[in-house]
């Protein structure tokens, strides 16, 4: 099966001798702390021995003091102890530790259930941890300062438009109001289902009053297409769409700067 078919259901994804179970919206302030792991952008640091390493072997090298010390190692087991579940054993963590070594060639190794992981399936446990569980990994294709540029865009234009978002406190109670579910289950509920309700939920209401709008004669969109039904696909592939100039604008731009 796909992946799809497993993410749809939440159902525990198989991998060689394990299987992989999606996290639960009580654990999300740990697994958010825990995933760091998987987003370290070793390939931003200039060094060309970095560069080259394997995902796997800089969370190693960063891990042991050889650059700024973070606990990637601890946080990679500690997220195994919530996708795993009770299929292997990480309750005493000086001893789950010990399942991370490195074998004759130094390549870092891991033990799962008594089987060698390598970088290779540290690269596979990612991809399939991160689609899961919604991880927003960062887009590489696009620079870290332009990134990082605009994030504050996006900061700044939520400031002076007054929309901050809501908290995660916000967004269950606003869940558990609109739906009726009861608070005891949305925190049962897998972090993947969680944000696909509040996204679907928020393009329920904007559908409602779009058409409502419409159809009243009030108010007439020259775009037909605007408004779209609400069981439309909202997947949003460009994050930045809303901050970011498009191509032909920026050379208009560029262009009128240099007639003046």
């Amino acid at each position: 099966m796909s992946l799809d078919t497993y993410t749809s259901l939440d159902l525990p994804v198989p991998y060689r001798n394990i299987k992989i179970y999606p996290v639960t919206l009580k654990d999300y302030f740990s697994f958010n702390l825990y995933s760091q792991c998987f987003l370290v952008e070793k390939n931003n640091i200039p060094d060309v021995k970095i560069i080259s390493m394997s995902n796997l072997e800089y969370v190693y090298y960063a891990s042991q003091g050889n650059t700024e010390q973070t606990p990637y190692i601890i946080w990679f087991d500690r997220l195994l102890s919530f996708c795993l579940k009770d299929e292997e054993s990480f309750e005493d963590l000086s001893e789950s530790i010990k399942r991370y070594k490195y074998d004759e060639n130094g390549k870092p190794i891991f033990y799962i259930k008594g089987e060698k992981y390598t970088s290779k399936d540290f690269d596979e446990l990612k991809r399939i941890i991160c689609e899961q569980n919604l991880v927003d990994l960062p887009d590489e294709n696009i620079s870290k300062e332009v990134r990082d540029s605009l994030d504050e865009a996006r900061k700044y234009k939520a400031k002076i438009s007054g929309s901050k978002s809501g908290s995660f406190e916000d967004y269950i109670i606003s869940l558990s109001v609109s739906t009726g579910w009861s608070f005891e289950y949305i925190y049962s509920m897998s972090i993947r289902k969680f944000v696909k309700s509040i996204r679907r939920l928020d393009n329920l209401i904007h559908y409602k009053i779009y058409l409502a709008a419409s159809m009243s004669g009030m108010v007439e969109f020259k775009d037909k297409s605007f408004i779209k039904h609400w069981l439309t696909d909202i997947e949003d592939n460009d994050k930045y769409k809303d901050v970011s100039i498009g191509l032909d604008d920026m050379k208009g731009k560029i262009s009128l700067e240099s007639a003046k």
